[in-house]
């Protein structure tokens, strides 16, 4: 392109463009109704000339989280009256906020402060004002560094343009777009541009587009080509728009004002709440990395070829379980097991929260009290990398332990054969057949007790039994018959070279099931072996070349007592979960995450089935199709399942749009008439419904609900 300056990568936008959800538009006669909220810096000055703020405070609360505290937290500050409690304040907001919550240290905290020096030193000088109050540097602190820049500095008939674009993952914002800066005053100063309200004309320099939304594009497309041209109309990615009229909707103007108040958007302030209520209840500084906490972790594939991972969260001593005594001489516990997953890109996909609380007579206590508490449960992934990060907290101690682990669900390519994982057992025994898919550290019809994955210590006079999966391509297993695959276990210390002492199994290959799936074990006896660190090592050697599999598993030899005995405390449920759509709801998003669309819509479409008020299930296939154009896809999909009173409004105008755009008008006013009953402040969609009265003639009833979303706007700065 002609007058272009790459400021990260060279790659061209149709290279790096994404189809992104987008949302609804709203009515274009509306422009002159509502003038485009322009937010700033957040204004404080009203509310503070009631409290006499400190110089420090004040700048904390206007410069430093001005994009992202909530505005409850704003006027709880604001309440204040003592030093002590500002500060305290301060310290629980950026608590709160703490990716390792108890850390010593706040990434998040410390990348806020670094993004605002950014701004700063990049975009102040030549603005005539801080850098942390131009429309880059908020963007810039609220949002981060983007995925790409591209910068049109000295572009022929063009004013000085940047345009960076997103690929973000906040449940807020589309899943990515665009935000457009121009230097609109030629003061140096780079104002947002809003496809809407100032149109393609006003990136241009020459006379004859003034005023000429066509003409500006006609010069855009001519000075530096028509990608730019195709984002002057829209910020999103994949939403329709006619360079031969060149109109825009208002979903460009919808996105940019949620980015601009990020912090007060329900999916964030939920969060937030969340992280406080959780810390108000622990009173005791958080346990990290699994001092008190061993996380057993092992992939598996079900009976149906499916792939999960099985976990234990289990306590390292007895005592550490309160239990206290209720007015029946009862004894209870009540504790919380939270996981959040995270892809390979570091996004959080889906968080699975357990409350458990539960009483046992004295008895009972008696068998247990020496016992380890263990909680079992199931994520259903399908292969892929992921960061777990555990909390655990027991709420009669006032207390949380945490800590994260890397998995890897592997995944079969060709005739190879992978061992996913060894896991080290202390007993077995069989359950029922129809109970094996819904209980964790089961396969082929075997429940396994584990022992520790990670740091596991074995007596030099015991024996180390194990347990393992071996995952094949899906075949007819009478296609193998007479085949063999060898097993080759090897026990050393790694410190030592030559060590190891070897011992060689085989198998028929025709005891694979037809999902490709095998399950074999080992015991090998330590007797003699002296005190050290070990290393397990199992290899497959497969009738085919490159087909091999690997595995390890590191453990301890040291004469101590024998590991504690587990008291296991199975998810209750399990069964719910995987009868009602919510395990199809995790595992298809992870496939999103992974970029997998239509292996990820067939899940979140079983989720939706199973379970007609799964939310997150239907936005989610609402904007995958609507992004797509599929606006009788998504018409079917609301006619089949309905939508949900907890629907958002995004979801809503989506379902409203498709609608009209399928020939159904009056469906789509009586849908957002309903929705409003349910979201009666919701400003996206008075103004939606506001043009669908209008396109119906109705300039009366359009009128007076623009009034009302005026009502309910975000004030302007």
């Amino acid at each position: 392109m002609r007058g272009t300056v790459a400021l990260q990568r060279t790659e061209s936008f149709a290279q790096r463009r994404l189809v992104a959800s987008a949302l609804l538009r709203v009515a274009v006669f509306l422009a002159c109704s509502i003038a485009f909220v322009n937010f700033g810096a957040i204004p404080l000055r009203a509310a503070q000339g009631k409290q006499k703020l400190g110089k420090q405070y004040k700048s904390w609360l206007e410069r430093d989280v001005a994009y992202i505290i909530t505005r409850d937290e704003r006027d709880a500050v604001l309440k204040l009256t003592t030093y002590d409690a500002r500060d305290k304040f301060i310290q629980e907001f950026w608590d709160i906020r703490n990716p390792v919550p108890g850390a010593p240290t706040n990434s998040y905290k410390e990348e806020i402060y670094k993004r605002t020096a950014f701004a700063d030193s990049r975009f102040g000088p030549g603005s005539g004002t801080d850098g942390w109050r131009t429309d880059r540097g908020r963007t810039y602190i609220t949002v981060g560094e983007p995925q790409q820049k591209q910068a049109f500095r000295n572009s022929a008939n063009l004013r000085p343009i940047e345009v960076w674009f997103y690929s973000y993952g906040n449940p807020s914002l589309p899943s990515a777009f665009y935000v457009m800066f121009y230097d609109r005053d030629s003061n140096g100063d780079y104002r947002y541009y809003s496809p809407y309200f100032d149109g393609p004309d006003k990136l241009t320099t020459g006379l004859n587009a003034v005023n000429a939304r066509i003409s500006g594009l006609k010069m855009i497309e001519r000075s530096v080509g028509g990608e730019l041209a195709r984002i002057s109309l829209s910020l999103i990615p994949g939403e329709p728009v006619d360079l031969t009229e060149g109109t825009s909707s208002l979903q460009s103007d919808t996105m940019l004002l949620i980015l601009k108040s990020l912090a007060d958007q329900p999916a964030n302030r939920d969060d937030i709440n969340r992280r406080r209520m959780l810390r108000e209840r622990v009173t005791s500084s958080l346990i990290l990395e699994g001092r008190n906490l061993d996380i057993i972790t092992l992939p598996v594939r079900d009976s149906r070829g499916l792939t999960r991972l099985d976990y234990t969260l289990r306590l390292r001593n007895s005592s550490d379980l309160s239990m206290s005594e209720n007015t029946s001489g009862q004894l209870a516990y009540s504790v919380e097991v939270l996981v959040r997953v995270f892809g390979e890109k570091n996004k959080l996909i889906f968080t699975q929260q357990k409350t458990l609380s539960d009483t046992v007579d004295k008895h009972r206590f008696t068998e247990i009290k020496d016992k380890v508490f263990s909680y079992e449960g199931i994520l259903p992934l399908p292969p892929g990398k992921y960061r777990l990060a555990f909390q655990f907290p027991d709420w009669l101690k006032s207390a949380s332990y945490r800590t994260e682990r890397e998995i890897i669900i592997p995944a079969v390519n060709g005739d190879m054969i992978v061992i996913p994982g060894i896991l080290p057992f202390s007993a077995a025994e069989e359950v029922d057949p129809a109970t094996a898919d819904l209980t964790p550290f089961t396969i082929a019809g075997v429940k396994f007790t584990p022992l520790s994955t990670n740091g596991l210590i074995l007596n030099p006079d015991s024996r180390l039994q194990v347990a393992y999966q071996l995952w094949g391509p899906r075949r007819d297993p009478r296609q193998l018959s007479g085949q063999k695959l060898g097993l080759q276990y090897a026990i050393g210390l790694p410190s030592a070279p030559g060590s190891a002492k070897i011992f060689r199994d085989e198998v028929d290959m025709s005891q694979f099931d037809l999902n490709g799936s095998l399950v074999n074990g080992k015991k090998l006896d330590l007797e003699g072996r002296e005190a050290g660190n070990y290393m397990l090592t199992l290899v497959t050697e497969g009738p085919n070349p490159g087909s091999a599999g690997y595995a390890k598993l590191n453990f301890k030899i040291v004469d101590v007592p024998a590991n504690p005995v587990p008291w296991e405390v199975v998810e209750p449920s399990i069964a719910h979960d995987m009868n009602n759509g919510v395990f199809d709801q995790e595992r298809g998003l992870c496939l999103l995450d992974q970029s997998l669309p239509d292996e990820g819509r067939k899940w979140l479409r079983r989720a939706l089935n199973a379970d007609h008020s799964d939310e997150t299930a239907r936005a989610h296939l609402v904007e995958a199709y609507y992004s797509q154009k599929d606006y009788a896809a998504v018409v079917s999909l609301f006619k089949d399942t309905g939508i949900g009173d907890n629907a958002g409004s995004e979801t809503y105008l989506r379902i409203a749009t498709s609608l009209e755009k399928t020939g159904d008008m009056h469906g789509a006013v009586a849908l957002l008439d309903a929705a409003l009953q349910s979201h009666p402040q919701d400003v996206a969609l008075y103004l939606g419904l506001a043009d669908f009265y209008k396109q119906l003639g109705n300039t009366k009833k359009a009128e007076e609900l623009i009034r009302k979303s005026k009502s309910y706007a975000p004030p302007s700065s």
